[in-house]
């Protein structure tokens, strides 16, 4: 390698500023990154052949991608490059192209006299974008002719049903409409948009007038069955569940504030699904609070992950390259995190089949059910069905028992 200015360099890294030489020859030793700031050559890696080298070592790994001008004859120096009125992001230069990476800025923008950005399609490198002028935009990128000043970038038409956009205007037109639709004046109307669809219409406003008619007339009917009406309302009054009776001699419904976790209102069955809803959200806080955990204690962007908004192109591939990196970067929290879950559900469950089993075995110790009300008789002999064996078995307890 020769460098043609003063350059500065050290073993972890090389800055040469304003250099103005040639690269020649084949990377051999890798002492580092080199920074350039020249006609060519920007954010690179520089392995540098060290004299009288005899053997070759490891290459140093790029962190950023190469940014290259493909558009003019130098590169813009920091003294060409100056911030917006925001002090946010950067003002680029006319008709150089950048490629962009997980560190470049979204509020960069695009001076005034060029004011759109349009990835550059003339190469085989993707997400390099340029600043030009409206009429530039189809010689970067064929199909994004139309410099939306909005949005600040070329675009192709927005006309609903459109298949090929007309690229020899800077409109919204449209050349070729898709199927089911015509093509009229640049824009696309429905193929089957008539007069049948007034008519189509009218008979359902007509069929909600008399829906809503018939509605307010069982509303306004007198009732003529109100016997009926209140034995049917006492039948369900009946039906519900209620508290046993109180002092007074009343069962009054069991207030809302009542644990259905622990209170035996409608058998333990009741008792053992509300354990189970119970039990899923414990589970599911568990694994909200493990991963909040992670994301407060060992890294922010973990809150960021697949919550940012999408945009222009260019912010898309900054978006995307920053997703890339940052996931390949925490990939080891969410391993550790899916074997914390695994490890704790496998655990919480069975916690929660011995507490299921003891709810429902201390539910039945406390409570009558309605298994304590039946006998289980063994080692009958088989009986004709002829005759009342249910008779004689009824009898045969009563006389045993004493009870009838």
């Amino acid at each position: 390698w020769r460098l043609g200015a003063a350059g500065a360099w050290a073993l972890g890294g090389v800055e040469a500023a304003a250099a103005s030489g040639v690269l020649r020859g084949r990377t051999a030793v890798a002492l580092g990154h080199l920074r350039v700031e020249d006609e060519g050559i920007v954010d690179t890696v520089a392995h540098v052949e060290a004299p009288n080298a005899s053997s070759v070592m490891a290459m140093a790994e790029a962190r950023k991608p190469i940014r290259i001008d493909r558009g003019s004859a130098s590169q813009p120096k920091k003294s060409e490059m100056k911030r917006d009125s925001t002090g946010e992001g950067m003002v680029l230069r006319c008709g150089l192209t950048l490629k962009v990476h997980s560190g470049s800025s979204k509020n960069d923008r695009c001076p005034d006299s060029c004011p759109f950005f349009v990835q550059d399609r003339t190469d085989k490198d993707f997400c390099t974008f340029s600043c030009v002028m409206e009429q530039d935009c189809a010689k970067l990128h064929p199909g994004k002719q139309i410099g939306d000043r909005e949005l600040g970038v070329c675009r192709s038409c927005i006309v609903d049903g459109c298949e090929t956009c007309d690229e020899s205007v800077l409109e919204d037109r449209c050349l070729k409409c898709q199927a089911g639709f015509l093509l009229k004046d640049g824009k696309c109307d429905f193929k089957y948009n008539g007069p049948w669809m007034n008519w189509v219409g009218g008979f359902l406003v007509v069929l909600l007038v008399l829906v809503v008619i018939w509605i307010l007339d069982m509303q306004f009917r007198p009732c003529w069955n109100a016997d009926a009406l209140e034995a049917s309302l006492a039948n369900r009054e009946q039906c519900k569940l209620r508290m046993k009776k109180d002092e007074e001699g009343e069962r009054k419904p069991w207030p809302l504030t009542t644990n259905l976790l622990t209170t035996l209102v409608a058998g333990p069955g009741m008792i053992l699904h509300f354990n189970f809803q119970a039990a899923l959200i414990v589970w599911a806080l568990f694994v909200g609070a493990t991963w909040m955990c992670f994301a407060e204690f060992v890294d922010n962007d973990l809150w960021l992950l697949g919550t940012r908004r999408f945009g222009t192109p260019r912010n898309n591939c900054i978006l995307v390259a920053w997703g890339y990196e940052t996931q390949n970067r925490l990939m080891w929290t969410k391993v550790l995190f899916l074997w914390i879950v695994y490890i704790g559900s496998i655990l919480m469950c069975f916690i929660y089949g011995v507490y299921q089993l003891r709810a429902f075995q201390n539910a039945d110790y406390q409570n009558k059910t309605m298994k304590d009300f039946v006998a289980m008789i063994i080692g009958l002999p088989s009986v004709s069905g002829e005759k009342p064996v249910e008779e004689e078995i009824k009898a045969k307890i009563q006389a045993i028992t004493e009870q009838e």
